[in-house]
């Protein structure tokens, strides 16, 4: 790797349904990296919908097309333009573009060596999607996770067919050594067991811990801020970090300051 280039660690937030908690997951641990010292980018990965991009109030004059005339990293969003403690990559301003596979290919591929962490907020996939070429989940994530070491944070429900959608999607994945799940626990309901959720993950994905909603998770949405105060987050966003590649240590206590400037939440 050339003099000053970063060892950058990508990884794609997915699961197998919709409505538990990708996007929060994905914003929240860009966050925590962020927070902690660590150069990251969130990429807004869901071309059809780019939450990320209606969280942080981004207009649709900036998108991934930008990496194309201006560069990688002039095309990023610092942190202090979207008031957070990472970089931000919006999705396309046209979302219909033929071509964007290879946009997201080519400004992931440019970004390598910039950033300690790439974090990409992705739609839901299934075993379908995964062994189609000409999907986001066959033709972007699938060649990276197989090829070039990126990896998985999984998203997956506790019951019903967010369990079912879920355990679907990791067995037609099928690579535990490349995937963490962080299950999640709709408020008001008794988390399952951690025993419980690692004998059924066993051989499809290290388990980093249920995610039960609280009335903080709320407010850190209902308020917009970008994720939990630094020194503060749960354990199994911390063993995510951690999993990626982050050193423990920097989350035992608040660190002032960010490579990137001044840190806002």
């Amino acid at each position: 790797m050339a003099k000053g280039k970063r060892h950058t660690a990508t990884a794609f937030v997915t699961g197998g349904s919709g409505g538990v908690g990708k996007s929060f997951t994905a914003r929240a641990l860009a966050q925590a990296l962020g927070s902690h010292g660590y150069v990251t980018l969130l990429v807004d990965g869901n071309p059809g919908q780019q939450s990320q991009r209606a969280f942080l109030g981004v207009d649709w004059s900036r998108g991934i097309e930008d990496v194309g005339i201006s560069g990688a990293m002039a095309s990023v969003l610092r942190p202090r333009e979207v008031k957070a403690a990472f970089g931000f990559l919006p999705g396309p301003m046209a979302p219909q573009d033929p071509d964007l596979l290879d946009r997201y290919g080519d400004a992931l591929v440019r970004l390598e060596g910039s950033c300690d962490f790439i974090i990409v907020d992705s739609d839901r996939l299934d075993g379908t999607q995964w062994d189609d070429p000409d999907t986001f989940a066959g033709g972007l994530i699938r060649p990276l996770v197989e090829k070039a070491g990126a990896r998985l944070v999984f998203r997956v429900g506790q019951s019903g067919s967010q369990l079912d959608d879920g355990m679907a999607a990791l067995s037609a994945v099928g690579m535990p050594e490349r995937t963490i799940v962080a299950a999640q626990c709709a408020g008001g309901r008794k988390p399952r067991p951690d025993r419980q959720w690692r004998d059924m993950l066993d051989g499809l994905a290290t388990y980093a811990g249920t995610d039960v909603w609280t009335g903080e998770s709320a407010r850190i949405v209902d308020t917009g801020l970008r994720g939990f105060e630094p020194g503060s987050e749960p354990d199994w966003l911390v063993r995510t970090a951690v999993w990626l590649g982050a050193d423990k240590s920097r989350f035992r206590k608040e660190r002032k300051g960010g490579l990137w400037g001044r840190r806002t939440r």
